[in-house]
Protein backbone atom coordinates (compact mmCIF):
# COMPACT_ATOMS: atom_id res chain seq x y z
CA UNK A 1 0.00 0.00 0.00
CA UNK A 2 1.58 3.32 -0.86
CA UNK A 3 1.22 5.90 1.70
CA UNK A 4 -0.63 9.20 1.43
CA UNK A 5 1.67 12.07 2.13
CA UNK A 6 -0.71 15.13 4.09
CA UNK A 7 -0.68 18.72 2.25
CA UNK A 8 0.96 20.84 4.81
CA UNK A 9 -1.78 23.79 6.15
CA UNK A 10 -1.01 27.37 5.41
CA UNK A 11 -1.92 30.04 6.59
CA UNK A 12 -5.56 31.19 4.90
CA UNK A 13 -6.23 33.42 2.47
CA UNK A 14 -8.41 36.24 4.37
CA UNK A 15 -9.53 38.16 2.08
CA UNK A 16 -9.68 38.30 -2.21
CA UNK A 17 -11.46 40.11 -4.72
CA UNK A 18 -12.51 39.09 -8.42
CA UNK A 19 -10.53 40.83 -11.25
CA UNK A 20 -10.42 40.88 -15.32
CA UNK A 21 -8.08 38.58 -15.60
CA UNK A 22 -9.27 36.52 -12.73
CA UNK A 23 -8.71 36.67 -8.80
CA UNK A 24 -6.23 37.55 -5.96
CA UNK A 25 -5.93 37.30 -2.40
CA UNK A 26 -4.31 38.59 0.53
CA UNK A 27 -2.45 35.90 2.97
CA UNK A 28 -2.81 36.02 6.42
CA UNK A 29 1.15 36.86 6.03
CA UNK A 30 0.39 39.54 4.14
CA UNK A 31 1.62 38.58 0.99
CA UNK A 32 -0.71 38.78 -2.18
CA UNK A 33 -1.70 36.54 -4.57
CA UNK A 34 -2.72 36.97 -8.59
CA UNK A 35 -4.37 33.98 -9.71
CA UNK A 36 -5.59 34.00 -13.53
CA UNK A 37 -8.07 32.27 -14.84
CA UNK A 38 -7.97 29.36 -17.75
CA UNK A 39 -9.33 29.92 -20.97
CA UNK A 40 -10.92 33.74 -20.55
CA UNK A 41 -13.57 31.82 -19.07
CA UNK A 42 -15.50 33.85 -15.70
CA UNK A 43 -13.34 32.94 -12.66
CA UNK A 44 -14.50 30.61 -9.89
CA UNK A 45 -12.98 31.33 -6.24
CA UNK A 46 -11.91 28.32 -5.41
CA UNK A 47 -12.66 27.06 -1.39
CA UNK A 48 -8.69 26.06 -1.12
CA UNK A 49 -5.66 26.50 -3.26
CA UNK A 50 -2.50 24.89 -3.32
CA UNK A 51 0.70 26.51 -3.52
CA UNK A 52 3.52 25.37 -5.03
CA UNK A 53 7.46 26.61 -5.34
CA UNK A 54 9.68 25.63 -8.11
CA UNK A 55 7.31 22.32 -8.74
CA UNK A 56 7.29 21.82 -4.65
CA UNK A 57 4.35 21.49 -3.13
CA UNK A 58 4.42 23.98 -0.48
CA UNK A 59 0.87 23.35 1.37
CA UNK A 60 -2.78 24.06 0.99
CA UNK A 61 -4.30 27.04 2.26
CA UNK A 62 -8.24 27.36 2.87
CA UNK A 63 -9.43 30.53 1.03
CA UNK A 64 -12.05 33.16 3.12
CA UNK A 65 -13.21 36.53 2.86
CA UNK A 66 -12.96 37.36 6.26
CA UNK A 67 -11.83 41.09 5.17
CA UNK A 68 -13.74 42.32 2.31
CA UNK A 69 -11.70 45.02 0.63
CA UNK A 70 -10.25 46.92 -1.92
CA UNK A 71 -6.77 44.60 -1.76
CA UNK A 72 -4.85 47.57 -3.53
CA UNK A 73 -5.91 49.68 -0.71
CA UNK A 74 -3.74 47.32 1.63
CA UNK A 75 -0.88 47.73 -0.60
CA UNK A 76 -1.03 51.18 -1.31
CA UNK A 77 -0.81 51.88 2.35
CA UNK A 78 2.12 49.07 3.08
CA UNK A 79 4.65 49.90 0.35
CA UNK A 80 4.02 53.68 0.98
CA UNK A 81 5.09 52.86 4.55
CA UNK A 82 7.82 50.73 3.87
CA UNK A 83 9.35 53.71 1.41
CA UNK A 84 8.75 56.40 4.44
CA UNK A 85 10.24 53.68 7.03
CA UNK A 86 13.71 53.50 4.50
CA UNK A 87 13.67 57.25 4.64
CA UNK A 88 13.82 57.19 8.59
CA UNK A 89 9.95 58.87 8.24
CA UNK A 90 8.94 57.10 11.32
CA UNK A 91 5.99 58.23 11.95
CA UNK A 92 4.68 58.75 8.92
CA UNK A 93 5.44 55.11 7.85
CA UNK A 94 3.86 54.22 11.20
CA UNK A 95 0.60 55.54 10.00
CA UNK A 96 1.09 53.71 6.73
CA UNK A 97 1.09 50.69 8.83
CA UNK A 98 -1.32 51.31 10.65
CA UNK A 99 -4.10 52.08 7.92
CA UNK A 100 -2.67 49.00 6.06
CA UNK A 101 -3.44 46.83 9.47
CA UNK A 102 -7.30 48.52 9.21
CA UNK A 103 -7.56 47.13 6.00
CA UNK A 104 -6.25 43.71 7.10
CA UNK A 105 -4.37 42.24 10.39
CA UNK A 106 -1.74 40.56 8.00
CA UNK A 107 1.70 39.79 10.11
CA UNK A 108 3.45 41.49 7.46
CA UNK A 109 1.87 44.92 8.48
CA UNK A 110 2.20 43.75 11.88
CA UNK A 111 5.91 43.27 12.26
CA UNK A 112 6.48 45.87 10.59
CA UNK A 113 4.88 48.34 12.81
CA UNK A 114 6.50 46.94 15.61
CA UNK A 115 10.00 47.50 14.15
CA UNK A 116 8.94 51.50 13.60
CA UNK A 117 7.69 51.66 17.37
CA UNK A 118 11.19 50.09 18.38
CA UNK A 119 12.91 52.81 15.55
CA UNK A 120 11.22 55.18 17.96
CA UNK A 121 12.14 54.27 21.26
CA UNK A 122 8.49 52.44 22.24
CA UNK A 123 10.00 49.45 23.08
CA UNK A 124 7.70 47.73 25.50
CA UNK A 125 4.98 48.63 23.05
CA UNK A 126 6.81 47.50 19.83
CA UNK A 127 8.04 43.91 20.90
CA UNK A 128 4.44 42.55 20.97
CA UNK A 129 3.92 43.11 17.81
CA UNK A 130 7.80 42.55 16.77
CA UNK A 131 6.25 39.15 17.77
CA UNK A 132 4.83 38.63 14.16
CA UNK A 133 8.39 37.90 12.34
CA UNK A 134 7.16 34.27 13.88
CA UNK A 135 4.09 34.09 11.61
CA UNK A 136 5.75 35.54 8.77
CA UNK A 137 8.28 32.42 8.61
CA UNK A 138 8.80 29.41 11.34
CA UNK A 139 13.19 30.20 11.82
CA UNK A 140 14.26 26.54 10.32
CA UNK A 141 15.44 25.49 14.26
CA UNK A 142 12.67 26.30 15.72
CA UNK A 143 10.54 23.85 13.32
CA UNK A 144 9.26 20.11 14.49
CA UNK A 145 10.39 21.04 18.33
CA UNK A 146 7.88 19.22 20.04
CA UNK A 147 7.25 21.54 23.09
CA UNK A 148 5.10 24.11 24.34
CA UNK A 149 5.95 27.76 23.88
CA UNK A 150 7.28 29.54 26.41
CA UNK A 151 5.04 33.10 26.97
CA UNK A 152 6.25 34.15 30.10
CA UNK A 153 4.71 31.47 32.68
CA UNK A 154 6.83 31.17 35.85
CA UNK A 155 9.94 29.36 35.25
CA UNK A 156 11.05 28.50 38.19
CA UNK A 157 12.63 24.56 38.39
CA UNK A 158 11.15 24.01 34.74
CA UNK A 159 13.79 23.69 31.96
CA UNK A 160 14.06 26.41 29.33
CA UNK A 161 15.01 25.74 25.78
CA UNK A 162 16.64 28.86 23.96
CA UNK A 163 16.43 28.28 20.18
CA UNK A 164 18.92 30.32 17.61
CA UNK A 165 15.96 31.75 15.33
CA UNK A 166 17.57 34.97 13.56
CA UNK A 167 21.06 35.53 12.65
CA UNK A 168 24.26 34.81 14.16
CA UNK A 169 24.54 38.21 16.16
CA UNK A 170 21.03 38.13 17.35
CA UNK A 171 21.69 35.17 19.06
CA UNK A 172 25.17 36.45 20.13
CA UNK A 173 23.08 39.26 21.51
CA UNK A 174 20.45 37.65 23.35
CA UNK A 175 23.10 35.18 25.37
CA UNK A 176 23.28 38.59 27.53
CA UNK A 177 19.49 37.16 28.70
CA UNK A 178 20.68 33.37 29.90
CA UNK A 179 22.14 34.88 33.35
CA UNK A 180 18.22 36.47 33.56
CA UNK A 181 16.85 33.39 33.56
CA UNK A 182 19.09 31.22 35.71
CA UNK A 183 18.30 33.79 38.30
CA UNK A 184 14.75 33.17 37.75
CA UNK A 185 15.40 29.65 38.50
CA UNK A 186 15.42 28.46 34.87
CA UNK A 187 17.45 25.00 33.80
CA UNK A 188 18.39 27.10 30.71
CA UNK A 189 19.32 24.96 27.60
CA UNK A 190 20.34 26.00 24.15
CA UNK A 191 19.45 24.77 20.53
CA UNK A 192 22.01 27.13 18.52
CA UNK A 193 24.13 26.39 14.62
CA UNK A 194 27.53 24.17 15.42
CA UNK A 195 29.08 27.77 14.55
CA UNK A 196 27.98 29.40 17.32
CA UNK A 197 28.10 26.36 19.55
CA UNK A 198 31.69 26.35 21.53
CA UNK A 199 31.02 30.27 22.72
CA UNK A 200 27.20 29.79 23.32
CA UNK A 201 28.14 26.77 26.08
CA UNK A 202 29.68 29.01 28.27
CA UNK A 203 26.41 30.48 29.50
CA UNK A 204 24.01 27.57 29.27
CA UNK A 205 24.92 23.38 27.86
CA UNK A 206 24.07 23.37 24.01
CA UNK A 207 22.27 20.31 21.78
CA UNK A 208 24.60 20.50 18.58
CA UNK A 209 22.57 17.36 17.37
CA UNK A 210 19.59 15.99 16.52
CA UNK A 211 16.07 17.88 18.43
CA UNK A 212 14.74 14.22 19.04
CA UNK A 213 17.31 13.60 22.04
CA UNK A 214 16.08 17.42 23.28
CA UNK A 215 14.34 17.39 26.84
CA UNK A 216 12.32 20.80 28.22
CA UNK A 217 9.51 21.78 29.55
CA UNK A 218 9.15 24.69 27.18
CA UNK A 219 10.95 26.10 24.30
CA UNK A 220 11.77 29.83 22.86
CA UNK A 221 13.10 31.67 20.08
CA UNK A 222 15.65 33.56 21.31
CA UNK A 223 14.73 37.29 19.95
CA UNK A 224 11.25 36.43 21.81
CA UNK A 225 12.81 36.91 25.75
CA UNK A 226 12.94 40.92 24.80
CA UNK A 227 8.81 40.77 24.83
CA UNK A 228 8.96 37.87 27.65
CA UNK A 229 10.81 39.98 30.00
CA UNK A 230 9.36 43.05 29.24
CA UNK A 231 12.71 44.87 27.91
CA UNK A 232 12.88 48.74 27.68
CA UNK A 233 15.81 50.60 26.54
CA UNK A 234 16.98 51.29 30.08
CA UNK A 235 16.64 47.59 31.07
CA UNK A 236 18.99 45.70 28.71
CA UNK A 237 21.44 44.01 30.82
CA UNK A 238 25.34 45.69 29.15
CA UNK A 239 28.61 45.43 30.14
CA UNK A 240 31.00 41.71 28.78
CA UNK A 241 28.93 38.50 28.94
CA UNK A 242 31.23 36.53 26.98
CA UNK A 243 34.64 35.56 27.56
CA UNK A 244 37.47 34.55 25.04
CA UNK A 245 39.57 31.03 25.16
CA UNK A 246 42.90 31.89 26.71
CA UNK A 247 44.42 29.09 24.50
CA UNK A 248 42.99 30.21 21.52
CA UNK A 249 44.27 33.76 22.08
CA UNK A 250 48.22 32.64 22.51
CA UNK A 251 47.46 30.60 19.44
CA UNK A 252 46.74 33.80 17.45
CA UNK A 253 49.24 36.13 19.41
CA UNK A 254 51.47 33.96 18.49
CA UNK A 255 50.74 34.52 14.71
CA UNK A 256 50.55 37.82 14.98
CA UNK A 257 53.18 41.12 14.59
CA UNK A 258 52.30 42.38 18.27
CA UNK A 259 54.88 45.68 17.13
CA UNK A 260 52.35 47.14 14.80
CA UNK A 261 49.11 48.42 15.36
CA UNK A 262 46.32 45.71 14.52
CA UNK A 263 42.78 46.62 13.15
CA UNK A 264 40.34 44.04 12.67
CA UNK A 265 37.36 44.94 10.38
CA UNK A 266 34.18 43.52 8.90
CA UNK A 267 32.20 45.19 5.75
CA UNK A 268 29.37 42.75 4.89
CA UNK A 269 27.49 40.43 6.28
CA UNK A 270 27.11 36.67 5.17
CA UNK A 271 23.82 36.70 3.48
CA UNK A 272 21.62 39.15 2.24
CA UNK A 273 18.27 39.02 3.32
CA UNK A 274 15.29 41.31 0.73
CA UNK A 275 13.81 44.18 2.61
CA UNK A 276 16.74 43.83 5.45
CA UNK A 277 18.65 47.24 6.21
CA UNK A 278 21.82 47.76 4.82
CA UNK A 279 24.80 46.39 6.11
CA UNK A 280 27.46 46.59 3.76
CA UNK A 281 29.85 49.45 2.97
CA UNK A 282 32.86 49.37 0.49
CA UNK A 283 36.50 47.51 2.13
CA UNK A 284 38.29 50.58 0.05
CA UNK A 285 36.80 53.37 2.33
CA UNK A 286 36.84 51.56 5.16
CA UNK A 287 40.70 51.16 5.02
CA UNK A 288 41.25 54.51 3.79
CA UNK A 289 39.83 55.26 7.09
CA UNK A 290 42.43 53.55 8.99
CA UNK A 291 46.04 54.54 7.45
CA UNK A 292 49.11 53.13 8.88
CA UNK A 293 47.53 50.68 10.90
CA UNK A 294 47.57 46.07 9.39
CA UNK A 295 44.44 45.26 9.03
CA UNK A 296 42.91 42.13 9.10
CA UNK A 297 39.60 40.46 8.36
CA UNK A 298 37.62 39.35 11.29
CA UNK A 299 34.77 37.67 8.49
CA UNK A 300 35.05 34.72 6.58
CA UNK A 301 33.46 36.30 3.40
CA UNK A 302 35.17 38.36 0.62
CA UNK A 303 38.94 36.97 1.07
CA UNK A 304 39.13 37.75 -2.72
CA UNK A 305 38.49 41.57 -2.30
CA UNK A 306 40.38 41.70 0.54
CA UNK A 307 43.53 40.18 -0.60
CA UNK A 308 42.94 42.97 -3.39
CA UNK A 309 43.09 45.63 -0.55
CA UNK A 310 46.07 44.21 1.54
CA UNK A 311 43.94 42.82 4.28
CA UNK A 312 44.73 40.18 5.75
CA UNK A 313 42.38 37.06 6.14
CA UNK A 314 42.05 34.36 8.43
CA UNK A 315 40.20 31.08 8.39
CA UNK A 316 38.36 31.15 11.77
CA UNK A 317 37.34 27.51 13.30
CA UNK A 318 33.74 29.28 14.31
CA UNK A 319 32.60 32.19 16.45
CA UNK A 320 35.04 31.22 19.55
CA UNK A 321 37.93 31.35 17.36
CA UNK A 322 37.05 34.30 16.09
CA UNK A 323 36.20 36.19 19.37
CA UNK A 324 39.80 35.14 20.14
CA UNK A 325 41.41 36.73 17.57
CA UNK A 326 39.41 39.80 17.92
CA UNK A 327 40.40 40.23 21.22
CA UNK A 328 44.15 40.12 19.48
CA UNK A 329 43.14 43.26 17.43
CA UNK A 330 44.00 47.04 19.05
CA UNK A 331 40.53 48.33 17.73
CA UNK A 332 37.72 46.82 15.36
CA UNK A 333 35.65 48.21 12.96
CA UNK A 334 32.45 46.95 11.81
CA UNK A 335 29.22 47.38 9.90
CA UNK A 336 26.10 45.82 11.58
CA UNK A 337 27.06 42.20 11.27
CA UNK A 338 27.77 39.20 14.40
CA UNK A 339 31.44 40.98 14.56
CA UNK A 340 30.46 43.95 16.36
CA UNK A 341 27.92 41.06 19.00
CA UNK A 342 31.19 39.40 19.24
CA UNK A 343 33.43 41.93 20.08
CA UNK A 344 30.26 43.40 22.34
CA UNK A 345 30.14 40.52 24.47
CA UNK A 346 33.28 40.26 25.17
CA UNK A 347 33.78 43.50 25.68
CA UNK A 348 36.27 44.77 23.07
CA UNK A 349 37.24 48.28 24.54
CA UNK A 350 38.07 50.14 20.84
CA UNK A 351 34.60 49.12 18.70
CA UNK A 352 33.35 51.47 15.49
CA UNK A 353 30.38 50.71 13.97
CA UNK A 354 29.25 52.44 10.74
CA UNK A 355 25.79 52.37 10.17
CA UNK A 356 23.93 52.95 7.35
CA UNK A 357 21.25 55.90 7.05
CA UNK A 358 18.68 53.11 7.65
CA UNK A 359 19.47 51.19 10.24
CA UNK A 360 18.27 48.81 12.78
CA UNK A 361 16.20 49.78 15.94
CA UNK A 362 19.16 48.05 18.17
CA UNK A 363 20.93 50.80 17.74
CA UNK A 364 18.85 53.78 18.89
CA UNK A 365 20.31 55.06 22.15
CA UNK A 366 22.65 51.97 21.56
CA UNK A 367 21.33 50.29 24.44
CA UNK A 368 23.11 47.07 23.79
CA UNK A 369 26.80 47.98 24.05
CA UNK A 370 27.06 51.22 24.77
CA UNK A 371 30.86 51.80 24.71
CA UNK A 372 31.03 51.51 20.95
CA UNK A 373 31.18 54.48 18.77
CA UNK A 374 28.33 54.76 16.62
CA UNK A 375 29.22 56.59 12.82
CA UNK A 376 25.70 56.92 11.09
CA UNK A 377 25.84 57.56 7.53
CA UNK A 378 24.01 61.54 6.99
CA UNK A 379 22.72 60.31 3.34
CA UNK A 380 21.69 57.40 1.67
CA UNK A 381 24.81 55.29 0.38
CA UNK A 382 27.29 58.19 1.64
CA UNK A 383 30.08 56.98 3.70
CA UNK A 384 32.19 60.05 3.83
CA UNK A 385 31.53 60.99 7.61
CA UNK A 386 33.25 57.76 8.20
CA UNK A 387 36.08 58.94 6.25
CA UNK A 388 36.02 62.50 8.21
CA UNK A 389 35.85 61.08 11.34
CA UNK A 390 39.57 60.00 11.25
Amino acid sequence: MTAVLEEPTLPPIISYEVTDYGWRGLTEEGCVFEVRSANGHKPTVPETILEKHRGETLGRREVTNRYPFVISKYVEHYDKAVVRFQQNQYEEALAGFEAALDCAPTAAAKFNRGLVMLSLGYWPEGFAPYEARLDLMTPPMCRNIDLPRWRGEPIAGKRLLLVHDAGYGDTIMMLRYVPVLLERGADVHLLVPPELARLASQVAPVYANSIRAIEADFFCPMLSLLHLLGQTIESIPNGPYLHVDRALVAKWQHQLDNDKKKIGVAWSVGRTVEGDYPRAAPLAQMVAAVPGAEVHSVQTQGVDEAAKLGVITHSFKDFADCAAFMHCMDEIVTVDTAAAHVAGAIGHPDVTLWLSYWASWRWYNNPFYPDFKLLRQMHPDDWSIMLADR
